[in-house]
C-alpha cells in the first residue's frame, strides 16, 4: 500500500477570491516562497462559511453571557478556534505537539 504518488498542482493565474465572515479576499499564490501552515487558513475559513459549519455551531452553543461588556457568543467562538487551530499548527513547526497524537 502506502501513499499515492504526489502530482504537480497546475499554476494558478491571479488572485483567487474567497468569500469569509469579513468579506471577499483575494490570495495569490507564490510558488516560490515558503508555505507556512496558516497560509492555508483563507481556504479554511471560506470552507467554514460556505458549508454553514461555523453557523451552525453557534446556533447549537448553549454558551450565554448577560453582561454588558461580555462578547457574544459568535466571538467567543471564533477566537477558541482561532487559536486552537493557530496553536496546533505552532505546535507542528515546533516539533511538539498539540495533542496526543
Amino acid at each position: 500500500m502506502g501513499e499515492a504518488p504526489r502530482k504537480a498542482l497546475a499554476g494558478q493565474n491571479g488572485a483567487i477570491a474567497l468569500d469569509t465572515f469579513g468579506g471577499r479576499l483575494h490570495v495569490e499564490w507564490d510558488p516560490a516562497a515558503a508555505v507556512a501552515p496558516p497560509s492555508q487558513l483563507p481556504f479554511f475559513i471560506e470552507f467554514l462559511k460556505v458549508s454553514g459549519v461555523f453557523e451552525a455551531w453557534v446556533a447549537d452553543c448553549p454558551l450565554a453571557y448577560h453582561s454588558n461588556h461580555a462578547s457574544d457568543t459568535r466571538t467567543v467562538l471564533a477566537t477558541l478556534r482561532l487559536s486552537i487551530l493557530v496553536g496546533h499548527q505552532a505546535a507542528r513547526m515546533s516539533g511538539g505537539r498539540a495533542t496526543g497524537e
